[in-house]
């Protein structure tokens, strides 16, 4: 099934729908602070995205919809897309539960541009989205066929080179390895059949490049969004980090129509 992208999608959403309620209880998402008023986004992200007030933002891969709630409370027209209908009832009853206006729909990525049928001022995703992807050059053409003439896309990720080390920074597979590869993963209750491919940096940046955007930065960065070692530290902005900061643990981007 791995060179069946259609195959490849279709067990990820049966994984993502059967996963995401033992995810919710498991305590992993900041859902007091959230319910509390507070973003979930990091404040580098804010700060690289600029001022949503006002402005149409469609958030791909939305999981449960916090950081879809996020923009809308910063501002923004926000619509959340993902592939899995379990996350999204999610993303819709904290929507209710806020009181916060978002649109949400169910849809494969890569269908995005044709089921959404309108341009955004701000195409966003972040947080481990790419892995779940197959095809980076038909990702890469559903973001620009979502954006505006004069939109902006911004990507915040795990950085590609994290997937090669452990903790110790020991090699353990090599950064050049294709995909998708199979997987089962027993945490959350969810040993589902799964697949996910590595993206190389050079890919992401040739994907976007191809479907006619030009990216305006790239920055890598020394925290993550997520405990991946037991050896990391949370830093004041709530980010995770190596003691020393030895390697880039994430990246973030921002394109635009060339």
């Amino acid at each position: 099934m791995a060179d069946d992208r259609e195959g490849v999608v279709a067990a990820n959403r049966r994984y993502w729908d059967r996963s995401t309620p033992e995810k919710m209880a498991h305590g992993s998402y900041p859902l007091a602070a959230f319910r509390a008023g507070e973003s979930t986004l990091f404040a580098h992200e804010r700060e690289e995205v600029g001022s949503v007030s006002g402005r149409s933002l469609l958030h791909l891969q939305c999981n449960n919809g916090l950081e879809t709630l996020s923009w809308a409370r910063a501002g923004a027209d926000a619509v959340g897309l993902d592939v899995s209908g379990e996350s999204l009832r999610v993303a819709r009853d904290l929507a209710a539960e806020a009181g916060l206006d978002a649109a949400f729909v169910q849809c494969d990525v890569y269908d995005a541009a044709d089921a959404l049928d309108r341009r955004f001022d701000v195409v966003y995703t972040s947080r481990g989205v790419l892995g779940w992807l197959p095809d980076l050059d038909e990702w890469a053409d559903a973001v620009a066929g979502s954006l505006a003439d004069d939109g902006r896309f911004y990507l915040f990720e795990g950085h590609p080179l994290v997937h090669a080390v452990d903790g110790d920074l020991d090699a353990v597979r090599s950064y050049f390895e294709t995909g998708p590869h199979e997987r089962t993963e027993s945490d959350f209750g969810a040993d589902e059949r799964h697949f996910l491919t590595h993206h190389r940096l050079g890919e992401v940046l040739t994907a976007l490049a191809s479907a006619g955007l030009s990216v305006e930065f790239l920055r890598e960065h020394p925290f993550d969004y997520w405990h991946r070692w037991d050896r990391m530290v949370r830093d004041d902005a709530g980010r995770w980090r190596l003691p020393g900061d030895p390697i880039p643990l994430s990246f973030s981007l921002l394109a635009t129509p060339a």
